[in-house]
């Protein structure tokens, strides 16, 4: 048996892999739930007759569920411990996913989103809080990033179930979308039933000798000797805490971040396929559509595999910046050569790729990890919560404002504004991004 100093020098585990997969589904729906509404909403537009004010709110339902889920359970995680909320709060999201297939209207479709929204935001930072705790600290960052990158699969799993839908189910076809998205979380509910508590927070909350029974079944688990325990920060679970000193700052730094990286990244997702649908004219536009989504989750995934190669190489802060620095630079061109020509469907899509590209290098998987990295054990999961609700504020601010800024001002205003937020994101992190690679969790 190998021997190693903390659980977190042990290296790759299949138990750990086992976490891995389980704890992506959580994001794998958000990523599979905004997707579905996007392609959604070319149909939902006629078939409920549609004001726009009524799209807006159906397209924040669920982004809101999200922020106020994270919140709540964030909290709870650090107080009552992560594996409740874990294995139940798929639950939920499979419940109303299935229920939305048959809603009639705005309002009851977005009833049904929020509390799809709630079970999604619920596992958000319950699931990244349990994916760090067992993961080893020289690769955490990939492990980590992968959690993440389970948003672009949920997409693309979409997409890829889409084309039959459009194909053969006509009107219904949004119908069918949501339903077969129920699927997806019941088939991890069994597996994450057999996970254990997180290691860490057993310490924290009953001592080293609850410590010592929880190592010794990550032994059992791993085939792996640890021979102490880690290091836990002392103290109480309480929520003004991440406000407190050097906390306050990094609580700040990461909401600003991710605030920013959102409005740009949901303005982007939730609307492409309207403004493509603008551009493409044939019987087969909504199918066109659906793979016009496809060739743009390419530069995703390349942004992606760049990131999960580099993140434990040359760390976190770095590739935060080239990623809001590249998607700020690449609007400021495409802003620029709006003023001088009319641009077309593949000047726009090559210029939203490259930001996707962008993103994934660095803020979409960067400001997910760091909460988790950054605090403590006894407010890990607050302040994921509390930065993932701040995030979504900028998602609801970019779904909101993004018909109504094109609508008065056209897409040249929506250029310019995205890239404002890009600088924000880019500013916050020169001066504030700390380096957390390879460093143990405390």
């Amino acid at each position: 048996m190998n021997s190693y100093i903390t659980m977190s020098d042990a290296p790759s585990s299949p138990f750990l892999r086992k976490i891995t997969l389980l704890s992506s589904m959580g994001v794998m729906m958000d990523g599979y739930t905004l997707t579905v509404f996007s392609y959604a909403l070319l149909y939902l537009i006629n078939v409920m007759s549609l004001k726009s004010y009524e799209i807006s709110i159906m397209g924040i339902s669920s982004i809101s569920g999200v922020l106020i889920g994270s919140f709540i359970s964030g909290y709870i995680a650090d107080i009552y411990g992560r594996r409740f909320i874990y294995v139940y709060d798929l639950f939920l999201v499979s419940i109303f996913i299935f229920l939305t297939g048959f809603a009639t209207n705005y309002i009851n479709f977005s009833i049904l989103e929020l509390i799809v929204g709630f079970g999604i935001g619920a596992d958000y930072p319950v699931s990244s809080s349990i994916q760090a705790e067992f993961s080893p600290a020289k690769s955490r960052g990939k492990f980590m990033f992968f959690n993440i990158f389970s948003f672009s699969i949920g997409s693309l799993i979409f997409l890829g179930l889409a084309v039959p839908l459009v194909l053969f189910t006509g009107v219904n076809a949004w119908r069918y979308m949501y339903m077969i998205g129920a699927i997806f979380p019941i088939l991890v509910l069994y597996s994450r039933k057999k996970i254990p508590e997180s290691p860490y927070w057993i310490q924290h909350k009953y001592g080293n000798k609850a410590g010592e029974e929880m190592k010794d079944k990550f032994e059992a688990l791993t085939g792996y000797h640890i021979e102490k325990l880690p290091e836990i920060s002392p103290g109480k679970t309480r929520l003004g805490d991440i406000f407190h000193g050097k906390y306050g700052i990094y609580i700040i730094f990461i909401s600003i971040a991710w605030f920013s990286y959102d409005i740009v990244s949901y303005g982007i997702w939730t609307y492409s396929p309207l403004i493509f649908s603008t551009e493409i004219t044939s019987y087969y536009a909504d199918l066109y559509i659906v793979f016009t989504g496809m060739a743009e989750s390419i530069p995703v995934v390349i942004g992606f595999l760049i990131a999960i190669y580099y993140v434990d190489r040359i760390g976190r802060r770095f590739l935060l910046i080239a990623g809001f620095l590249g998607s700020f630079v690449v609007l400021l061109i495409f802003f620029f050569v709006n003023q001088y020509m009319v641009v077309g469907l593949l000047m726009t899509f090559s210029a939203f790729g490259l930001v996707h590209f962008f993103h994934n290098v660095g803020p979409s998987p960067i400001t997910y990890t760091y909460p988790v990295e950054i605090f403590p054990t006894r407010i890990r999961g607050t302040a994921m919560g509390f930065a993932t609700s701040v995030s979504r504020f900028g998602s609801i601010l970019a779904v909101f404002s993004f018909p109504i800024i094109d609508s008065l001002y056209g897409l040249k205003a929506i250029i310019i504004f995205f890239a404002a937020f890009e600088f924000i994101g880019l500013a916050v992190t020169l001066k504030y991004a700390p380096e957390t690679k390879g460093k143990a969790l405390r």
